[in-house]
């Protein structure tokens, strides 16, 4: 079936405000879209644009400058602020979709969990500048409406998934233990991740460093313990048949694959520096009962995004353009944060 989504250019009357940096004002909280007949207001579409603009201007801001906004990301001319709407229209969508699906997975909100969310509504409000919370609209009983509505969504997706068993073979999750140091050469970081590289000097000193801690960790038999020697920091942790889903070094996994237990990998270069692998074990049981843990993790995400999916396809969701474009984005709130 396909999704049912109809534009409606439509000529409301609204009192707006002529500059972009100034909240929409209504007589009456206007539909930007509405999700199977439910509406979705003005004050929330710009509460969520607004929000989300801040977030991202945190994130981008140092590297795209003041004019952001009007960046062109394709041929098409899609500009970040497209980008921005497009994302936080499904963000509505989703969070009010899965909102119509509690009562079927009998998802709802403890009174004590309620309660809670009243504490966070009133820490947003003081967490953020009084003159952003007023452009985005924002006041407590609002935005707690807002994180009820979040939280149930969050619930009604954990529910759908619950029982969801992806049937993972012993293969896919059977884990070895590993054990590994890196001897950095890139530099070091200050409390603010400020990177102060090292010297020529210091980067061939490493690399020696890493070449006699090789060697008399095979002497001892244990990396750990001569890493530890060295003030290093060894890492003990586990590996898989492969490197899908697996967040570390892909080349120090490599090589740890080709160790027989017990053995240590010669010095293997990366872009971070240095890195030594000893084979520890046949068999990590702590390792493999987290891997079973996360790849299940994995695809009940996947699923829960595959049923959401499917959810809107087949739902009616209307978009009501012209009060949507009543929220512009066009300059930067660096003056509001």
């Amino acid at each position: 079936m396909r999704t049912k989504i109809t534009v409606w250019i439509l000529a409301v009357g609204l009192c707006l405000a002529a500059c972009s940096g100034t909240p929409p004002k209504t007589t009456e909280d206007a539909a930007v879209c509405s999700v199977n007949g439910e509406k979705i207001g003005l004050r929330e579409w710009n509460f969520y644009m607004r929000m989300n603009q801040m977030q991202w201007e945190k994130s981008y801001l140092d590297s795209y400058g003041e004019n952001m906004w009007s960046m062109e990301l394709d041929e098409d001319g899609t500009t970040l602020a497209d980008s921005l709407k497009e994302e936080v229209l499904d963000i509505v969508c989703e969070i009010h979709l899965m909102n119509q699906h509690a009562e079927e997975y009998g998802a709802a909100l403890t009174e004590q969990e309620e309660q809670e969310l009243h504490k966070r509504a009133a820490g947003f409000m003081e967490a953020y500048n009084s003159s952003l919370l007023e452009f985005a609209g924002a006041d407590e009983e609002f935005v707690y409406e807002r994180l009820r509505e979040k939280e149930l969504s969050l619930l009604v997706a954990e529910a759908s998934t619950a029982d969801y068993d992806p049937g993972l073979s012993e293969e896919q999750v059977r884990r070895e233990g590993i054990c590994y140091v890196l001897v950095s050469t890139t530099g070091l970081r200050d409390d603010e991740g400020n990177l102060t590289p090292f010297s020529e000097e210091e980067v061939e000193r490493r690399t020696e460093l890493v070449h006699e801690l090789c060697g008399r960790a095979r002497e001892a038999g244990d990396l750990k313990s001569v890493a530890e020697a060295e003030e290093l920091t060894p890492i003990e942790s586990s590996m898989g048949a492969d490197n899908t889903n697996d967040g570390q070094e892909p080349r120090m996994l490599d090589a740890a694959r080709k160790l027989a237990v017990g053995e240590i990998s010669d010095p293997i270069q990366t872009e971070e520096g240095w890195f030594l692998v000893q084979h520890t074990s046949s068999y990590d049981a702590e390792g493999t009962d987290y891997w079973r843990e996360y790849l299940t993790g994995i695809a009940r995400e996947e699923r829960r995004r595959a049923l959401y999916e499917e959810w809107k396809e087949n739902s009616d969701i209307q978009i009501f353009e012209e009060n949507m474009e009543q929220v512009q984005v066009k300059i930067v709130l660096k003056e509001l944060l």
